[in-house]
């Protein structure tokens, strides 16, 4: 089922804002991406309750953006009373891609209050040649900041990150066999 009457979802699932992307969709599943400020959700099924506010898109979920596409396997919209999204959850296998970034997690909840993600579950971030994981990864949109929570976090930051060295240190073996 195609659906995409929740154009603040867009707005709402920015997991990583920090710059404008282009859109990117993935060649084995070629969604073609919508309009600027538009988002396309695509479940097997939708259960909407217009009275609780609450939609629930289940089964093979895509969520594709102008900057973003998200697939899980569940995924529950809370709206506010002027019809905003108030909270997003995210269940099952969420992957959520961008160019040179893809969040890896099995629970991603969006908090419009706090304008922050929640991943975790096993959340692993990739960023170019960077790798983040940790129990729990919390994202804050608006002040760009992220925290890790839950036990021990890895941060691999690859070659050229951050000053580190784009080629091999050399041996200082000065016993060469």
């Amino acid at each position: 089922m195609k659906i995409s009457p929740f154009p603040a979802v867009l707005a709402a699932l920015l997991f990583l804002p920090w710059a404008p992307l282009a859109a990117q969709v993935d060649d084995n599943n070629p969604e073609t991406p919508p309009p600027p400020g538009s988002t396309v959700i695509t479940s097997d099924e939708l259960h909407s309750d217009q009275q609780s506010r609450v939609s629930v898109f289940t089964g093979n979920v895509v969520v594709v953006g102008t900057n973003f596409r998200m697939t899980c396997q569940e995924m529950t919209v809370n709206f506010t009373k002027d019809n905003k999204v108030d909270m997003i959850v995210a269940t099952g296998d969420v992957v959520i891609t961008q160019p040179n970034r893809v969040t890896h997690c099995g629970h991603a909840v969006y908090s419009h209050d706090d304008d922050k993600f929640d991943l975790t579950d096993q959340p692993t971030i990739l960023d170019g040649k960077d790798q983040l994981s940790s129990p729990e990864i919390i994202i804050y949109r608006t002040s760009q900041k992220l925290e890790t929570r839950g036990g021990r976090s890895n941060l691999v930051l690859g070659p050229g990150s951050m000053g580190s060295s784009t080629t091999p240190t050399p041996s200082t073996d000065t016993n060469p066999k």
